[in-house]
């Protein structure tokens, strides 16, 4: 069931040729735009979540319909970062939603090692670990946002199947029975870990799939630190500094921003959506606060390239996006679709990872802003 769509057709109107968006101020940044963003966001990600907790996947604006596509880890990161906004917000009314996909991920799982592993058409072949971590990550921020522990069992066997896909040297292998290290996976493992001994610093079998897991990344992607890995690298290594305090993610943190600043951070000239690589950047300004160099140069960066993807989220209070002088595309129903977070600037499409991201890159702007204070809504 689709909860705020019609299957009605949208009126469509695409004038000119896409050149450059519109010139306009800069979004505001106080902290209740940046909560009320957050908030819309997080209520687009609901409106298209069906009963049993899958989200729709992307929205095709010229065909007026989502598509048929779909891809079990970004459903996962879309529900991980649903339940962080819950956690964060404390607004009760997400918690049914929140709740939902834990169940979907649920349902999706299926037996790897001695545990589970979420997979994209019911077969051990269609697993995928980073869905396994990402699920792992939605049900640890549901019981930080409820108080105790919501589904401990499942969340210990997404550990043990995560386990399973352990390789020697520590990484993680996205399929099971593949013998590559998967980049994506082993940064949203260390991320799903890193909150896991956050919350559960006793669990043995976690803690021991952690510490292979750090002997790897943190020489392995100081070295070829690469773009898949590095704004989840980023995020968790954050996280392993506010848990331990210790030096060596500190480390981590400045030397892989530096080098991800300066050589693989994607630019913003072609209107990409960017949000990926922003959460991870907010994140580690988070700990570097107080660096006079390199702290200096991400909060910098962040600021400036943080607008423009703001600036990609429909806000419901007109029914055209421009994209140059007398170049727009209006449609009175763009506001079903608020909170939305297009894919690029010149893309007329919807897809619910870039949402997600900008969502999470949201969370931590927050923070990085104003701490952990109460929402003010």
């Amino acid at each position: 069931m689709l909860r705020a769509f019609g299957h009605a057709g949208l009126l469509v109107a695409l004038l000119g040729s896409l050149s450059a968006p519109a010139s306009a101020a800069g979004p505001d940044l106080s902290r209740l735009s940046i909560e009320d963003r957050a908030e819309a966001a997080a209520r687009y990600l609901v409106a298209t979540e069906t009963e049993e907790g899958r989200f729709f996947y992307e929205f095709d604006f010229l065909k007026s319909r989502f598509g048929d596509a779909d891809n079990i880890v970004r459903q996962a990161a879309a529900g991980y970062v649903l339940n962080q906004f819950y956690f964060s917000s404390g607004l009760s009314g997400f918690s049914v939603p929140a709740a939902r996909t834990i169940a979907y991920y649920e349902k999706k799982s299926v037996p790897n090692g001695s545990g589970l592993i979420l997979s994209e058409d019911g077969t051990i072949e269609g697993g995928r670990a980073g869905g396994a971590a990402l699920a792992l990550l939605a049900e640890l921020f549901h019981s930080r946002a409820l108080g105790f522990d919501y589904r401990p069992d499942l969340r210990a066997a997404w550990v043990r199947g995560l386990a399973a896909q352990q390789l020697k040297d520590g990484d993680i292998a996205q399929r099971p029975g593949e013998t590559e290290p998967d980049s994506y996976a082993t940064g949203e493992t260390w991320l799903a870990l890193a909150h896991h001994a956050d919350l559960a610093p006793d669990d043995a079998a976690a803690n021991t799939v952690l510490d292979r897991l750090e002997q790897s990344v943190m020489t392995k992607y100081l070295v070829n630190l690469d773009r898949e890995f590095a704004h989840w690298g980023l995020m968790a290594a954050t996280q392993r500094f506010r848990t331990t305090g210790e030096k060596r993610y500190l480390d981590f943190i400045e030397q892989s921003a530096r080098r991800y600043l300066r050589t693989l951070m994607p630019t913003t000239t072609d209107g990409m959506n960017g949000c990926a690589a922003l959460e991870g950047l907010i994140a580690a300004a988070t700990a570097l606060a107080d660096n006079p160099t390199i702290g200096a140069e991400v909060r910098d960066r962040l600021e400036r390239e943080l607008p423009s993807n703001l600036n990609l989220q429909l806000r419901g209070d007109g029914t055209r996006l421009h994209f140059g002088p007398d170049r727009y595309y209006e449609d009175p129903k763009l506001k079903t679709l608020a909170g939305a977070f297009l894919n690029g600037a010149f893309v007329l499409r919807a897809r619910i990872d870039a949402t997600q991201h900008c969502l999470s890159a949201l969370l931590h702007y927050r923070e990085l802003a104003e701490g952990e204070g109460k929402w003010m809504r």
